[in-house]
């Protein structure tokens, strides 16, 4: 086998070696966090909301918390298994320890809650140079205009009143504040983490505003799934949502984690960022 041979066949090998080791890892758009270790902390059980409740439990028998816990449990288990390929998971659900029990109590004391805007990312990849420069600025725009709604729909004092103004929530997200950041560096230097990734909020619901809601099949739940993500030094790195639409109908919850969590998976994997 002559020199040349044996030098395209060696090129042919290494790019599918890169290939299969891009398509093994997720890496959230680079190689930086291929190595990093991520905590995900579940929801609180407290920051839960579920239309659907009453007709799984007439289904199956259970109780409010324990459809609560079967969401919690499988949420929890799509996130891990769909980052366990791009990442160390620390996992404070599975184990169930006492530091585990101790770890998530004190990231719950530690939170509250706020609703921001949430990043869109534009779609500009088969645009001209132009056309994004125009959708970029349009969207900036879009930005400012909805924090300035915001300032203005905050609960103030006029003429001795409380007074405020109902806002659109369709492009925010419910955020947490960390108000003991120690607590994050405490929990990430003795676990190693270099991420937290907190599930903010879970939630199935209708909207009832429509009238003629009521009895029409044909109508969806929105199921929502909010996430915030800090860094070991207990600083904010980003924050997003998830969304898909259930029928209103569906009342089977392993139909409902198996059709519809794939769909929350993949959003959170594309807007995720821990940088």
């Amino acid at each position: 086998m002559d020199i040349k041979r044996i030098t395209i066949i060696l090129m042919i090998a290494i790019s599918g070696v890169s290939l299969t080791y891009g398509q093994e890892y997720l890496d959230f758009n680079n190689s930086y966090n291929r190595q990093k270790r991520v905590l995900v902390v579940p929801f609180d059980e407290r920051i839960y909301f579920n239309d659907a409740t009453a007709e799984i439990a007439r289904r199956d028998g259970l109780n409010h918390d324990e459809i609560m816990e079967y969401f919690r449990y499988q949420l929890n288990l799509y996130i891990i298994n769909s980052l366990i390929d791009s990442c160390e998971i620390v996992d404070l659900m599975m184990n169930n320890t006492r530091e585990d029990e101790a770890d998530i109590t004190g990231l719950y004391t530690t939170m509250s809650y706020e609703l921001r805007l949430a990043e869109f990312e534009l779609d500009t990849e088969n645009m001209g140079t132009l056309a994004r420069k125009r959708a970029e600025k349009l969207e900036e725009a879009r930005r400012k205009q909805r924090e300035e709604e915001m300032k203005n729909a905050r609960p103030g004092m006029k003429n001795g009143e409380l007074v405020g103004t109902r806002q659109q929530t369709d492009d925010m997200y419910l955020h947490i504040v960390i108000g003991q950041p120690e607590v994050l560096k405490e929990i990430a230097s003795r676990r190693r983490v270099d991420y937290f990734l907190f599930v903010n909020q879970f939630d199935i619901k209708t909207d009832y505003r429509d009238p003629y809601i009521s009895g029409q099949r044909n109508v969806n739940r929105l199921m929502r799934v909010h996430f915030s993500i800090y860094n070991a030094n207990g600083d904010f790195v980003s924050g997003n949502y998830a969304s898909t639409k259930v029928p209103i109908y569906e009342d089977d919850k392993e139909r409902i984690v198996n059709q519809y969590f794939p769909e929350i998976m993949r959003q959170i994997l594309k807007k995720i960022k821990f940088h």
